[in-house]
């Protein structure tokens, strides 16, 4: 498969032959027959290195055009290095490396489609020629010192240079290294949310790269070197790096050049959020495909004693193209068996022209199981979650995102203001509670599909998973819970702390409306929360103790969500502990 980051023997290094496939046919028709006057066609050139280095001697470098003027061309020529080879890309080639298809990256293509940058779509380019061949890539507008050429010794097999910080300027690896697999990820996570939320302020190149390395030096290859050995090794995921400090001598390695810089990749037309439709969707024909996921259960199917089987109530017309938020509660449950008590409450929420879903494990993993090719890291970072409250978050802002309707928890009862659900009137757009902390409550939501706050809840999930040091240690409410919810609202709405009233997105075309404050929240004026009384016996007997925090980590690995990645991708390893497995433990 493409993810493979364990060491290649020397049968897998590039040969001579290798490097000739990655010429530029054009490179052998005379440069004054391609380029305009005045130009000068740029050329690849093959060096037969050293095959013993582990890294491959093999520079790219990612150009607008191969047509440059004498100057820029004399620039790109001092990368010549004494047995290294060089290749440039240009805009055609840039594109075609995008669009190839690959396992390890299967939502690259979606956001080649919500890239306009063309700063960022440089950077994705050189990090993906780093993961499919190895070799080394550079800042075209700089230019070697004179001990860059040598830096590289045969061992090496990630090399990276450090000047108070993660240096940018040269990055250089084998195939497929884990390092390069963390940047590209939390790059194409990173640019999706950056290209989707008006909101988001974007960091810059250089920031960027030196969190994803200070992220992984940390946690990934677990050092706590300062770097002020002049060259030192670093192992993790069952590979290396090498950290240059160049602190004193950075002009030894690179010279900063004084001619005009070489344009980077060329941007394209368009705006933020190109890849993802703001519009109100409430299809019609969606409330089959919901139906179809929720509702496949043996209808005679026997509960355990003094336990209640709960039925769906199905209503086509609870999606109507004249309301924004339909006419759907989606509660959720381990089983459709539960006690009296919370079948009793559950049918508090019988509003007229409303259907009502129990979404049970089953349906939360087939809901999870679809393609997202909107939510980038999603099938991945669900390994990473530990309780069934983890994935019982992430879903409830899933279920929001594509059908829309009313989330509410089993044991909440509709309070007196709310009115058996008038209270959200035809053109709200997505509703909340203010809770008693003064944020948005997540025990009740409600929204229309594609709505911009339940995307950014979930992007925010994903992105606190992706981040997380130690699975075993992750704090859900902040993680996936309440914290990842008031999030993914400030992101759509630029606060989320607010007083009752409706509040515009970024996208003019939706909005936010909030009811309540911290009384009437604690008073239950709204939204009953917590009314059933329930014990710990009725959960036990309903199978939901995993719905709780404590005792989710029994035997499981305490490492990185980016390591328990790693380990499922290549290894196999926690498929029967981790992941949507979690959600049939007993």
């Amino acid at each position: 498969m493409d993810l493979m980051f364990g060491v290649d023997d020397s049968s897998s290094l590039l040969s001579k032959e290798d490097f000739s496939l990655l010429l530029d046919p054009a490179d052998e028709i005379d440069p004054s027959g391609v380029c305009p006057k005045k130009s000068i066609r740029i050329q690849n050139a093959l060096t037969d290195h050293n095959r013993t280095s582990l890294i491959p001697k093999e520079i790219h470098a990612v150009v607008r055009t191969k047509c440059l003027t004498e100057e820029q061309t004399d620039i790109l020529n001092k990368w010549r290095l004494d047995g290294h080879s060089i290749t440039f890309y240009d805009e055609q080639e840039a594109n075609e490396i995008l669009s190839k298809s690959r396992l390890a990256f299967p939502q690259l293509v979606q956001l080649t489609q919500c890239l306009t940058s063309g700063t960022f779509k440089t950077e994705i380019v050189k990090l993906l020629l780093l993961w499919d061949n190895g070799g080394i890539v550079v800042d075209e507008n700089t230019t070697p010192g004179e001990l860059l050429g040598k830096i590289i010794e045969d061992a090496d097999e990630g090399l990276f240079f450090y000047d108070a910080s993660f240096h940018a300027e040269y990055m250089a690896a084998v195939p497929k290294h884990p390092i390069i697999y963390t940047m590209l990820q939390k790059t194409v996570a990173d640019l999706f949310m950056q290209h989707t939320n008006m909101s988001f302020i974007p960091l810059t190149d250089n920031e960027r790269k030196s969190g994803y390395f200070d992220f992984i030096t940390k946690y990934i290859f677990t050092t706590t070197n300062d770097f002020k050995e002049h060259r030192s090794t670093h192992s993790g995921m069952n590979r290396t790096i090498t950290i240059v400090n160049i602190t004193n001598e950075k002009s030894q390695y690179f010279q900063n050049s004084s001619s005009p810089r070489l344009p980077k990749l060329e941007d394209t037309e368009g705006t933020e959020g190109v890849c993802i439709d703001w519009g109100v969707i409430n299809d019609e024909s969606a409330f089959k495909s919901l139906e179809a996921l929720v509702h496949s259960f043996d209808i005679d199917a026997r509960c355990p004693d003094g336990q209640y089987f709960i039925e769906d109530i199905i209503n086509p017309q609870s999606i109507s193209s004249s309301r924004r938020i339909p006419k759907i509660i989606h509660m959720t449950s381990k089983t459709r068996c539960v006690t009296k008590a919370f079948a009793e409450n559950m049918k508090t929420w019988h509003f007229d022209d409303y259907s009502v879903f129990l979404h049970d494990d089953e349906a939360i993993a087939r809901l999870f199981r679809r393609d997202w090719p909107e939510f980038p890291l999603l099938k991945d970072t669900i390994n990473c979650i530990t309780s069934g409250a983890g994935f019982a978050d992430l879903w409830r802002y899933l279920i929001l995102w594509k059908y829309g309707g009313i989330y509410t928890d089993i044991d909440n009862a509709p309070g007196p203001l709310f009115k058996n659900g008038t209270l959200i009137k035809e053109n709200d757009d997505a509703f909340f509670e203010v809770e008693a902390a003064k944020f948005p409550s997540q025990y009740f939501l409600a929204a229309s599909p594609h709505h911009p706050a339940m995307y950014m809840a979930v992007q925010n999930a994903i992105q606190h998973l992706f981040n997380e040091q130690n699975i075993v240690k992750q704090y859900v409410p902040l993680t996936t819970g309440p914290g990842a919810l008031k999030w993914g609202v400030h992101y759509a709405i630029g606060n989320a702390y607010v007083l009752p009233g409706t509040y515009p997105s970024f996208d003019p075309r939706r909005s936010i409306t909030f009811v309540g404050n911290r009384t009437t929240a604690m008073r239950r004026n709204y939204i009953n929360r917590g009314n059933v009384q329930s014990t710990r016996e009725e959960y036990v007997g309903m199978n939901m103790t995993h719905y709780h925090y404590a005792g989710r980590q029994k035997g499981l690995p305490e490492k990185s969500c980016l390591e328990i990645m790693f380990d499922m991708n290549t290894h196999g390893k926690y498929s029967d502990l981790l992941g949507l497995k979690r959600l049939s433990l007993k």
